[in-house]
């Protein structure tokens, strides 16, 4: 079922105070490109991995979750992360994912638990030439290609944020953190960027 126009209307982005639309850049010369992605639902799956918990969830989402870090799976708009063993996160539009309840009791035999969790955070897409090298000042897993290639998710820090960071193509990344330090994070971004150049993308 589509989202209700109204409660559309009534949802605030984390930094909709800051006024970013209108700060929305298109100079190609910048070494990065921030931008605050629209919200997605994401509903927090709990489970024991099994190939046939693995079918279960295909035939439910319409795709499996993957077995192992940092592994994700996408599939008609809705990605799966491998976020622990035995926990992973379904993404996409809210009238895509099926809903908590409905995971739970089609997966009962498993034990499965599932809670909606979007509403907690915000994802921040950093983009560009220098975006690996944002991401080095203030993170310490291991950025090289031949390591953290597109597709891949890891949780970590990123200066004092705790994030899941979700490589989406060559020189993208997905960055999703709390909306309490969604703020704190556009700013040391914004910070960390400037010796290369940042452009503000509209969502």
């Amino acid at each position: 079922m589509a989202e209700p126009t109204t409660r559309r209307a009534q949802r605030q982005g984390p930094l909709d105070h800051l006024g970013l639309a209108a700060k929305a850049a298109a100079a190609e010369e910048a070494g990065i490109r921030l931008c605050v992605m629209p919200h997605k639902s994401i509903v927090e799956l709990r489970g024991t991995w099994s190939t046939d918990f693995a079918r279960a969830v295909e035939r439910l989402a319409g795709v499996a979750p993957p077995a192992a870090s940092p592994e994700t799976a996408t599939n008609n708009g809705t990605t799966v992360f491998w976020m622990g063993p035995d926990r992973w996160w379904l993404i996409g539009e809210e009238s895509a994912l099926p809903s908590p309840n409905e995971i739970r009791q089609t997966l009962a035999a498993f034990a499965a638990a599932a809670v909606e969790i979007g509403d907690s955070f915000a994802c921040i897409r950093l983009s560009g030439p220098h975006s690996r090298d944002v991401l080095a000042k203030g993170c310490t897993i291991d950025l090289h290609p031949r390591v953290f290639a597109p597709g891949a998710v890891v949780q970590t820090n990123l200066a004092k944020g705790q994030i899941a960071l979700h490589q989406s193509g060559d020189s993208e990344f997905q960055i999703f953190i709390r909306r309490s330090f969604a703020e704190y994070l556009w700013t040391w971004l914004e910070d960390a960027g400037l010796e290369y150049g940042v452009a503000v993308d509209a969502a």
